[in-house]
């Protein structure tokens, strides 16, 4: 079972089997309850985090409770590959946002494989790159866009995974409160948004079910400037 989940995680598609049935046989699986936490901020991870189902929120907390949402992972995803590798504490909490299976491979095991699979180190060093784009692109739009736009911006990528060019229908992969904190938003003011976005024609909102209806002017809004 843990090498079939492992060969459908992104990180490990390229992997040869024989590679993939040790990496499996290495790593322990982990079932956690909606709401549950997977990880504190400040420990150090035993292994990367590969998600077999479920869907994990990575968020940030501030003293009074404050929370900032960096990610929504869901299954065929990992994360923690960078403070693994490193051995860095956590500077995240990893919250199960519905019942989810996880498997944690060792880091001693991905680090062989590293070091005796170049095609690997490079899908590796590829994956670290790319989050640190995503993430100097994420602080970019925090800093430089309005909230309209960012919100533009987040239900256009959800069009894009879709397939949809033209009208199409896409579902907030979770609650509001969650994607208001992953936009850097309050509950309410995403509410407004949509209901903005709404009037002007763009979208049509039915609880997490959003109806693209103009999906160029969408576009057009999240690429305007300040």
């Amino acid at each position: 079972m843990l090498e079939g989940v492992l060969s459908n995680i992104a990180l490990f598609r390229g992997v040869a089997p024989r590679q993939v049935a040790e990496l499996a046989a290495r790593s322990k699986a982990l079932h956690v309850r909606r709401a549950a936490h997977v990880s504190e901020k400040g420990e150090y991870p035993a292994g990367l985090h590969a998600i077999a189902y479920g869907q994990v929120k990575l968020a940030l907390r501030a003293a009074d409770g404050d929370e900032r949402v960096l990610r929504l992972a869901g299954a065929g995803e990992c994360f923690g590959l960078a403070v693994a590798l490193l051995n860095r504490p956590q500077p995240f909490e990893a919250v199960a946002l519905e019942d989810t299976l996880l498997l944690v491979v060792p880091t001693a095991a991905i680090r062989v494989l590293i070091d005796n699979d170049p095609k690997f180190m490079h899908t590796v060093l590829n994956a670290v790159a790319e989050r640190a784009l995503i993430l100097l692109a994420e602080v970019e739009s925090g800093s430089l866009h309005r909230g309209v736009q960012r919100l533009a911006t987040y239900l256009d990528s959800l069009a894009e995974g879709a397939g949809g060019n033209g009208r199409c229908q896409v579902q907030l992969p979770t609650s509001k409160t969650v994607v208001a904190s992953r936009l850097g938003v309050k509950k309410e003011t995403l509410s407004r948004m949509l209901r903005d976005l709404s009037e002007r024609g763009v979208i049509s909102v039915e609880q997490r079910d959003i109806q693209i209806l103009d999906r160029p002017r969408l576009s057009a809004i999240a690429r305007e400037a300040a």
